[in-house]
This record gives structure tokens, C-alpha cells and sequence, in this order.
């Protein structure tokens, strides 16, 4: 779930920017609890910002799925505006993905169920940190000075009732990272399926956005009213298009008088006229080009991905 690659980010600007008011006439233990109760509500605040904002891309790629779902006749739309659900529809919407030489229909399961667990694996983690976010825990750090300088957590002051998560949390963070890996396997696989379908002109770009950065809920939403295509019929109707451009090119073949064009310049590749009308033009339209037609298309689209932006 993207909610905790945009946590993790807004906690860090948080916790850049947090305030913590400096009393030099307190004590140290005064300064040690106004500091951790500053970090944790940094913290805190960073949390709300990351729900706010995994809101909204929530609605958004649940905006996008229900009008493709819809497109196609596909029932079930309203599953894409529930977290996990979303993923799971999006692999309902891809269709067969390559799973190392084969076609699966399952991938948008397996990334669901792989974003389950890495989910229930970073609360437990966030549960951890905040149960230690004491200041009985902590001793206060000095400067040379003598003056508060920040804190350092001291295990050995926890009670042997929380000792455990200790162990707990070392195993949390490397399942976590183990979990995560799969579920960025199975993502990387079932979005470019997905976009193979969505957006052929770049699949590879539109799943970096969607399955490695928190942005799948705008990206899905971007490409809602392209047309579904074949990607492997897409890919030969341009493969021949751009062959038979090419046999036009070759030397031997003649257009206008005599070889050269039309107002005697002669008829190579890289000139605009001669043989087939335009010579010059980008076989492969869609992947941008100055004389193809759908530059900054989608699969089938003139306009812009992210037009709406």
C-alpha cells in the first residue's frame, strides 16, 4: 500500500521541521520529555498528512478503474475504491500477465495478498515505535556545553514485560523488507500487463510510476478513457508499417522524374518527398515524433497522459 512509502516520506519532513521549544532553565529530564512529545507528534501529523493524500489517489485510481471496468462491461467496478481491493481489481483489469514464460491470471491476487502482509507487518512496526516513544526510555544527550542536545534510547530501561519487542521489531523490519520485494515483484509484473493494455506507447515508465512510486492512483486515473489494445498486435502493425516504410527508402526506388523528387531533390531517406509521401515521418507515431500524429498519446490517444494534471 502506497500510504507507507507517503508516510515514511512526510514523517521525514516532519521530523526535519518539527519545533521544540529550548528552555535552558529546565532540567534535562524537562527538555527529554518536551523533546520526545514534539517527535511524536511529528509523527503523528506526518501520519495524517500520508492518510489525506493516500486519500486521494484512492478516489482517484477508483475514478479510473470504474470507467475502464465500465468500457469493457466488467462488474465489480466498486471493489477498486477499497484499499487492497484496488490492487486486486487492477490485476482483474491487466488480465493474463507473464510470469517467467507463463500466463497467470492470479498476479492481482498475489500482490494483494503480499500488500496485506507488508501492510499488517509495518502497523506492528508503527505499534512498536510508538510504545517506545517514552521518555522514561530515553537518556538525555548533552553538548559540550552541558545544554540539551537530543536523546538515545536505552533499552535496558524498558520493563521485562517489553523486552520481546525488541526481538520483535529486528524480525518486523527484515519481514518487512522481505514482503515488500514480493509485493514489488508481483506489482512490477501485473502494472506492466496493465499498461501493456492501457498505455502501449511507454508500459515500462507507466508501471515505474505506479508500482515503485506512490503514484497509482493518478496514473490510472490519467489513461481512464484509453482504449484497450492487444499489445502484441500493436507492436506488429508498427513493426510492419515501419517495414514497408523502409522498402520504400531503399535505393532503387524511384519517385517523381528520373529518381529524384518531385522538384528534383533527390529521393533518400531523409528527404520529405519522393516515394510513399513523406518519408521523413516517424514510423512509430505513437512514440512521440515531430510529424506522428499521437506524439504525447496514449494507446490510441493524441493528448497528453496527464492532461488532466
Amino acid at each position: 500500500m502506497e500510504f507507507f512509502d507517503i508516510a515514511y516520506v512526510a514523517q521525514l519532513l516532519m521530523q526535519l521541521t518539527m519545533t521544540f521549544t529550548y528552555d535552558p532553565s529546565a532540567g534535562l529530564e524537562a527538555q527529554l520529555a518536551s523533546f520526545i512529545a514534539a517527535y511524536r507528534q511529528a509523527m503523528i501529523i506526518g501520519l495524517c498528512v500520508a492518510a489525506g493524500i493516500y486519500l486521494v489517489c484512492l478516489i482517484m485510481g477508483g475514478i479510473g478503474m470504474h470507467v475502464m471496468a465500465k468500457k469493457r462491461g466488467m462488474k465489480g467496478s466498486w471493489i477498486a475504491f477499497l484499499p487492497f481491493g484496488n490492487t486486486f481489481y487492477a490485476g482483474k483489469l491487466a488480465g493474463e500477465t507473464n510470469f517467467f514464460g507463463k500466463k497467470v491470471k492470479w498476479m492481482g491476487l498475489a500482490a494483494m495478498l503480499f500488500e496485506i502482509v507488508h501492510v499488517g507487518l509495518s502497523i506492528f512496526s508503527f505499534y512498536i515505535l510508538f510504545s517506545f516513544m517514552q521518555p522514561e526510555f530515553y537518556d538525555p544527550i548533552t553538548t559540550s556545553d552541558g545544554l540539551f542536545g537530543g536523546a538515545e534510547f536505552v533499552s535496558s530501561k524498558l520493563p521485562v514485560g517489553m523486552r520481546w519487542m525488541l526481538t520483535a521489531d529486528a524480525v518486523c523490519e527484515i519481514l518487512i523488507y522481505v514482503f515488500y520485494l514480493f509485493m514489488l515483484l508481483a506489482m512490477c509484473m501485473m502494472f506492466y500487463s496493465f499498461y501493456r493494455k492501457y498505455y502501449a506507447r511507454s508500459p515500462f515508465v507507466m508501471m515505474f510510476l505506479s508500482a515503485l512510486l506512490p503514484f497509482r492512483g493518478f496514473v490510472i486515473f490519467a489513461v481512464r478513457n484509453n482504449t484497450p489494445v492487444d499489445y502484441d498486435a500493436w507492436m506488429r502493425q508498427r513493426m510492419e508499417e515501419f517495414a514497408r516504410r523502409q522498402q520504400q527508402n531503399r535505393p532503387g526506388n524511384y519517385g517523381g522524374y528520373g529518381g529524384y523528387g518531385g522538384y528534383g531533390t533527390p529521393n533518400d531517406p531523409g528527404s520529405s518527398n519522393g516515394a510513399g509521401g513523406g518519408t521523413g515521418e516517424n514510423p512509430f507515431p505513437d512514440f512521440g515524433g515531430s510529424n506522428g500524429s499521437n506524439g504525447s498519446g496514449g494507446s490510441g490517444g493524441g493528448d497528453s497522459p496527464f492532461s488532466d494534471f
